[in-house]
Protein backbone atom coordinates (compact mmCIF):
# COMPACT_ATOMS: atom_id res chain seq x y z
CA UNK A 1 0.00 0.00 0.00
CA UNK A 2 1.44 3.47 -1.26
CA UNK A 3 0.33 6.81 0.76
CA UNK A 4 0.13 9.43 -1.47
CA UNK A 5 2.58 12.68 -0.69
CA UNK A 6 -0.87 14.70 -0.65
CA UNK A 7 -1.83 12.47 2.64
CA UNK A 8 1.51 12.71 4.27
CA UNK A 9 1.55 16.48 3.60
CA UNK A 10 -1.65 16.96 5.38
CA UNK A 11 -0.28 14.27 8.04
CA UNK A 12 2.96 16.23 8.59
CA UNK A 13 0.82 19.37 9.03
CA UNK A 14 -1.51 18.13 11.58
CA UNK A 15 1.41 16.91 13.58
CA UNK A 16 2.93 20.30 13.54
CA UNK A 17 0.22 21.96 14.33
CA UNK A 18 -0.30 19.50 17.52
CA UNK A 19 3.53 20.44 18.69
CA UNK A 20 2.01 24.37 18.59
CA UNK A 21 -0.90 23.43 20.07
CA UNK A 22 1.46 21.57 22.93
CA UNK A 23 4.25 24.38 23.29
CA UNK A 24 1.23 27.17 23.62
CA UNK A 25 -0.34 24.62 26.31
CA UNK A 26 2.97 24.25 27.86
CA UNK A 27 3.65 28.13 27.63
CA UNK A 28 -0.05 28.72 29.67
CA UNK A 29 0.25 26.02 32.23
CA UNK A 30 3.94 27.31 33.18
CA UNK A 31 2.44 30.67 33.33
CA UNK A 32 -0.07 29.56 35.67
CA UNK A 33 1.78 27.01 37.74
CA UNK A 34 5.55 27.64 37.56
CA UNK A 35 5.73 24.32 36.28
CA UNK A 36 6.09 22.49 33.21
CA UNK A 37 3.64 20.12 32.38
CA UNK A 38 4.55 16.02 33.34
CA UNK A 39 6.59 14.53 31.24
CA UNK A 40 4.16 11.32 30.97
CA UNK A 41 2.12 13.85 28.78
CA UNK A 42 4.32 14.05 26.29
CA UNK A 43 4.76 10.14 26.58
CA UNK A 44 1.17 9.71 26.55
CA UNK A 45 0.97 12.20 23.69
CA UNK A 46 4.03 10.58 21.39
CA UNK A 47 2.02 6.96 22.34
CA UNK A 48 -0.98 8.38 21.08
CA UNK A 49 -0.15 9.72 17.84
CA UNK A 50 2.13 6.31 16.77
CA UNK A 51 -1.23 4.36 17.76
CA UNK A 52 -3.28 6.50 15.89
CA UNK A 53 -1.03 6.21 12.91
CA UNK A 54 -1.11 2.46 12.98
CA UNK A 55 -5.09 2.45 13.39
CA UNK A 56 -5.11 4.65 10.50
CA UNK A 57 -2.83 2.68 8.05
CA UNK A 58 -4.47 -0.60 9.06
CA UNK A 59 -7.98 0.60 8.01
CA UNK A 60 -6.72 2.12 4.65
CA UNK A 61 -5.06 -1.12 3.72
CA UNK A 62 -8.28 -2.89 5.19
CA UNK A 63 -10.65 -0.55 2.96
CA UNK A 64 -8.27 -0.88 0.09
CA UNK A 65 -8.39 -4.74 0.41
CA UNK A 66 -12.29 -4.41 0.04
CA UNK A 67 -12.41 -2.12 -2.87
CA UNK A 68 -9.53 -4.60 -4.66
CA UNK A 69 -12.27 -7.31 -4.44
CA UNK A 70 -15.08 -5.56 -5.42
CA UNK A 71 -13.09 -4.69 -8.39
CA UNK A 72 -11.85 -8.25 -8.95
CA UNK A 73 -15.76 -9.44 -8.67
CA UNK A 74 -16.98 -7.43 -11.81
CA UNK A 75 -13.80 -8.79 -14.04
CA UNK A 76 -14.36 -11.73 -16.03
CA UNK A 77 -13.09 -15.43 -14.58
CA UNK A 78 -9.75 -15.79 -17.03
CA UNK A 79 -9.12 -11.93 -16.23
CA UNK A 80 -9.33 -12.05 -12.59
CA UNK A 81 -6.80 -15.34 -12.52
CA UNK A 82 -4.17 -13.05 -14.26
CA UNK A 83 -4.95 -10.52 -11.79
CA UNK A 84 -4.95 -12.55 -8.98
CA UNK A 85 -1.77 -14.02 -9.59
CA UNK A 86 -0.06 -10.44 -10.37
CA UNK A 87 -1.37 -9.99 -6.92
CA UNK A 88 0.57 -12.79 -5.67
CA UNK A 89 4.01 -11.84 -7.34
CA UNK A 90 3.87 -8.17 -5.90
CA UNK A 91 2.42 -7.03 -8.71
CA UNK A 92 5.27 -8.19 -11.91
CA UNK A 93 5.35 -11.26 -13.35
CA UNK A 94 6.65 -12.30 -16.66
CA UNK A 95 4.46 -13.36 -19.14
CA UNK A 96 5.75 -16.89 -19.81
CA UNK A 97 5.57 -17.67 -16.05
CA UNK A 98 2.34 -16.06 -16.48
CA UNK A 99 1.35 -18.72 -18.47
CA UNK A 100 2.60 -21.33 -16.35
CA UNK A 101 0.56 -20.19 -13.69
CA UNK A 102 -2.89 -19.84 -15.18
CA UNK A 103 -2.81 -22.95 -16.81
CA UNK A 104 -3.85 -21.18 -20.05
CA UNK A 105 -2.14 -21.08 -23.31
CA UNK A 106 0.33 -18.19 -24.60
CA UNK A 107 -2.43 -16.85 -26.95
CA UNK A 108 -5.04 -16.75 -24.20
CA UNK A 109 -2.22 -15.16 -21.94
CA UNK A 110 -1.69 -12.74 -25.03
CA UNK A 111 -5.19 -12.32 -25.47
CA UNK A 112 -6.38 -11.64 -21.81
CA UNK A 113 -3.15 -8.94 -21.28
CA UNK A 114 -3.99 -7.43 -24.10
CA UNK A 115 -7.46 -6.51 -22.78
CA UNK A 116 -6.37 -5.89 -19.93
CA UNK A 117 -3.92 -3.32 -21.16
CA UNK A 118 -6.43 -1.08 -22.94
CA UNK A 119 -8.55 -1.01 -20.16
CA UNK A 120 -5.57 0.60 -18.59
CA UNK A 121 -5.43 -2.17 -15.80
CA UNK A 122 -1.93 -3.71 -16.75
CA UNK A 123 1.31 -2.57 -17.98
CA UNK A 124 3.19 -4.60 -19.99
CA UNK A 125 7.58 -3.84 -21.35
CA UNK A 126 9.72 -5.67 -23.19
CA UNK A 127 11.58 -8.25 -22.29
CA UNK A 128 13.64 -9.90 -25.18
CA UNK A 129 12.15 -13.19 -25.42
CA UNK A 130 9.23 -12.41 -22.97
CA UNK A 131 7.46 -9.31 -21.36
CA UNK A 132 7.11 -8.35 -17.94
CA UNK A 133 3.57 -7.70 -17.12
CA UNK A 134 3.41 -4.91 -14.49
CA UNK A 135 -0.43 -4.64 -12.54
CA UNK A 136 -1.34 -1.02 -12.47
CA UNK A 137 -3.59 -0.84 -9.89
Amino acid sequence: MEISAKKLIIGLLLVFILGVLFAVVNGTYTSSTNEQLPLIVYGISFLSLILGGFIVLFFQWKISAMQLERVLKILPRDERLVVKILLDNSGAIEQNKLVVLSGFTKVQVSRIIQKLVERDVLEKKNLGNTNLILLKL
